[in-house]
């Protein structure tokens, strides 16, 4: 933790040396002396602690120091741009008194880190000296000491000796019932209640059986109109008013629509017989359709109660033959295990008592030597988890569970911990956007540049280090197979929040709107905040302030509006604001007062205006500019070139750029979404060359000539790096005038183009072939009526490497194809396709189909699917149809 925060305040110093030099000329001098310490640091944190652990007392020393140091630059950074904004910036002759005192304070601190360690470093063969006396090489090498790690492959459900328990629930759950039937499975924490239930909600005979299936995180804090909503989102039956209907009448809705058809409802992680009386009124009880719900809980009688009709179902532990075959499964793999670590093998499978919760996060830890190959790694690394066996409480799972995250905490490469404490950030039971948390992590400093992998890339593999030691599961993979959303375990994040209090992150707790006041008297010693209940306005006017803050998280159970008194409010409290996602929060128009946040990498906003002002060019060090917005056009008056450390523009409007001045580059930026077409301008192309994923909203027509001259989308072109494209047509002309001339030659797309989206393009299906033959296109999604007509012949020679194909709201009644049309498809999706008579039949011949979902289509296509199905020459596809049509 302490080197990421080092190693942050360098960069920070870096980019001010880079970009406002003029700002930090007066105060050059002690920018070097603290450059030169913190180098000191950086050397005694990396070189130490590969050889042993350094006492708790200098970690806090050299934390604490940094802090301030990081606070104090700031701070003048801070008010050298308000006065040479307001035009009397003048140069001071003397230094600012605080920043002076905190760089002989770090001095002081690298005083005694030296003093106090030379001789304890000495005999490990190890010279701090002067970090500025280093050579490059020297340095280089202790860079290598921080290892990015490309994480193992990902078990989904991994799961070893509840077969039996997995057959018992799906007996439950398909037998006939006259009434909604409510099963329980019950157990305490770790035992694996929600891998059981996932495991059963996934399986085959499940998804054919309930044609609606759907999956709620209740836990200990809920909010049933949250929940309900949510259920009525996923059946896709809600619209903009619902959110402000009452509970009962959204109740009502959804009752309604279950109604029609059977289903299965997951009411995961279950407290309280009150959290079952809230939502039950929602479910139809009566019906001869054999509806199930399936509720998890650690509390016997909880399920006891909700039906004392039926036994609860109870996990069992693992047995010792159970937990062995899982450790040996999680560490090797199919591979056995080295006759040398057999023997201690079986005091780490003791010491998890059955619980696959501890044996996942132990085989995390294990699983890491073991992929060096070296046994001499593997026999340290196995006895040293054998030995801390010998300090856990044997008497309290709950305390045993602690001291094993621990243990996998302290086993995390360096650059890995901040990450994972992070995680406490999100309210319990959060489905966690990976896109969202990796930006987050850049944000905060977390991810360093090592090589040319670009920061999103290694933050990914962070992520994917952290899922492959079971410290964080993933929820939901994309169609490409990427990580979409993860989870974290409730006990883990109880760990995260533990241990995230010591680095000053805090989570600002209310009940019934009132703030607790322990969580405003915190404030001013933190540096991140989570706020996670719904009176946001309270907190505002309980006049909180945060002098040290750095990031502020909201994750409310309902959108809010905030008037512009409580926006200053947010602006005079946590003026060092570097991250701030509030995008459960609605801007009725523009918040000035957040311009003044200067520090600003990361905003998400919720808005209803139409323009983001010059002003926000202040933001001098932005990244990650996220806006929804209400309105359908979004103009930018400020300079975006010239703010040299962006990376990524998103908004679901189109977005009106300012005309590029002189000086700016966009050599960073690496997302724009969505502009509008008169913004694709050729010198906007010339400057973002690294641009890997493009959204272009607006009349469409102006890209295109339709007389085959030159083209805007010509520009398109320049783009090498261009791996996204999404083209959203704007229908608020009349269609005739937006229905596209045709799409350019093949040629003019980017060269390394992969995923493309079209939306309300109107285009005729003959131009399906210019699509074809993008070599490189592996995802194609087709939206909104992006081709219309009745009937499709997939041409030959096609669409050679697409994987993924959905379309949805199409007005498509015939579709011929075969199988060397889409050779390696693995993914189909239809959507709203309810003219559609069939499938192909050729497309049985696919070998590497795995997947084909259909979702409200017609019944005759739903009888090609699993005609599909049923000749799938013995491989095992996926069939998802809604609804069912049996």
């Amino acid at each position: 933790m302490e080197d990421t925060c080092v190693r942050s305040l360098l960069e920070n110093l870096n980019r001010l040396r880079l970009h406002q030099a003029d700002l930090i000329s007066d105060v050059k001098d002690q920018i070097q002396r603290l450059e030169k310490n913190l180098l000191l640091f950086k050397t005694f944190l990396n070189e130490s602690t590969e050889k042993r652990e350094i006492p708790k007392k200098v970690i806090e020393d050299i934390r604490e120091v940094v802090y301030k140091a990081e606070d104090a630059v700031d701070v003048y950074v801070s008010q050298a741009l308000e006065k040479e904004t307001e035009k009397y910036f003048r140069r001071a002759s003397d230094p600012p008194a605080k920043l002076l005192d905190v760089v002989e304070e770090v001095e002081s601190t690298a005083q005694r880190v030296q003093e106090n360690f030379s001789r304890l470093l000495s005999e490990s063969e190890l010279l701090i000296g002067d970090a500025s006396d280093r050579t490059p090489t020297q340095l280089q090498n202790l860079e290598r000491n921080q290892v990015v790690y490309q994480g193992s492959s990902m078990r989904q459900d991994t799961v070893v000796g509840i077969e039996d328990e997995t057959n018992k629930i799906i007996g439950y759950l398909i037998e006939e019932t006259e009434k909604l039937d409510v099963i329980s499975i019950v157990g305490m924490p770790g035992l694996g209640k929600t891998t059981l239930a996932r495991k059963v909600f996934r399986h085959p005979r499940i998804e054919y059986e309930f044609p609606i299936r759907l999956w709620v995180s209740v836990s200990q804090v809920y909010r049933v109109k949250d929940i309900f909503l949510g259920m009525l989102r996923d059946l896709s039956w809600i619209t903009e008013d619902m959110y402000d209907k009452t509970v009962q009448e959204i109740a009502r809705t959804l009752h309604a629509r279950l109604e029609k058809e059977k289903f299965l409802i997951i009411l995961d992680d279950m407290w309280t017989t009150e959290a079952w009386d809230d939502l039950r009124h929602a479910f139809p009880i009566r019906s001869n359709k054999s509806n199930k719900i399936l509720i998890t809980s650690r509390s016997r009688v909880v399920g006891q109660a909700i039906n004392p009709n039926r036994e609860s179902h109870c996990l069992r532990f693992l047995t010792y033959e159970e937990s062995w075959m899982l450790l040996r499964y999680l560490v090797f793999g199919h591979r056995n295990c080295p006759q040398e670590l057999e023997v201690i093998e079986r005091v780490i499978v003791d010491m998890c008592c059955g619980l696959p919760l501890l044996i996942m996060l132990v085989g995390g830890v294990l699983a890491k030597t073991a992929s060096t190959g070296e046994m001499k790694v593997m026999q340290s690394s196995w006895k040293k988890v054998a030995e801390s066996s010998k300090t856990f409480d044997y008497s309290d799972m709950e305390k045993r569970f602690q001291q094993i995250v621990l243990f996998s905490y302290n086993a995390l490469p360096s650059n890995l911990k901040p990450c994972f404490l992070y995680l406490r950030m999100f309210p319990e039971d959060f489905e966690i956007s990976s896109k969202r948390l990796i930006l987050l992590w850049i944000a905060e400093g977390y991810i360093e540049q090592k090589t040319e992998i670009s920061l999103e890339e290694i933050a990914k593999q962070y992520l994917e280090d952290l899922i492959s030691r079971n410290l964080v599961m993933t929820d939901k993979l994309s169609t490409t197979g990427e990580i979409k959303i993860c989870r974290v375990h409730d006990l883990i994040r109880d760990f995260c929040v533990t241990v995230a209090y010591e680095h000053y992150f805090q989570e600002i707790h209310g009940h019934g709107g009132e703030v607790h006041a322990y969580s405003i008297s915190n404030l001013q010693r933190m540096r991140h905040i989570a706020i996670d209940f719904n009176n946001v306005i309270n907190f505002i006017s309980s006049q909180p302030y945060g002098p040290r803050v750095r990031s502020i998280l909201c994750s409310l159970r309902e959108e809010i509006i905030l008037l512009p008194t409580n926006v200053s409010a947010i602006a005079d409290a946590f003026k060092l604001t570097r991250v701030l996602d509030v995008r459960s929060i609605r801007f009725t128009r523009f918040p000035f007062y957040l311009t003044q946040l200067v520090h600003l990498r990361y905003i998400a906003l919720t808005s209803d205006f139409k323009v983001l002002p010059e002003a926000i060019s202040k933001w001098w060090s932005i990244q990650t500019i996220i806006v929804f917005t209400s309105s359908r056009v979004l103009e930018i008056k400020a300079d975006i070139w010239k703010m040299v450390h962006l990376r990524h523009l998103k908004t679901n409007a189109s977005v009106i750029l300012q005309n590029a001045g002189a000086g700016g580059n966009g050599e960073k930026i690496q997302t724009l979404v969505n502009i509008s077409p008169q913004s694709c301008t050729d010198n906007l192309f010339e400057r973002a060359i690294n641009l890997k994923k493009l959204g272009i909203r607006g009349q469409l027509t102006m890209l295109l000539d339709d007389k085959g001259g030159s083209t805007t989308f010509d520009n398109l072109g320049k783009l090498q790096q261009l791996e996204k494209l999404k083209l959203l047509n704007d229908l608020h002309i009349h269609p005739k005038e937006a229905k596209l001339p045709g799409l350019p030659p093949p040629h003019i797309f980017p060269k390394k183009l992969i995923s493309l989206t079209l939306s309300y393009t109107l285009l005729g299906w003959e131009q399906m072939s210019v699509l074809g033959m993008l070599e490189n296109l592996k995802v194609l999604k087709l939206k909104n009526d992006a081709f219309t007509g009745e009937r499709w012949e997939a041409a030959d020679g096609g669409f050679q490497q697409l994987e993924v194909l959905q379309i949805e709201y199409a007005d498509l009644v015939f579709w011929e194809a075969s199988s060397h049309h889409f050779p390696k498809l693995q993914h189909l999706s239809l959507r709203n396709c309810e003219e559609l008579k069939a499938l192909p039949f050729g497309l049985a011949d696919i070998l590497s189909l795995q997947v084909i979902d259909l979702h409200r289509t017609t019944k005759l296509a739903a009888v090609s699917a699993r005609e599909i199905q049923a000749d799938n020459k013995g491989r095992r596809l996926k069939l998802s149809i809604f609804p069912s049509y049996e």
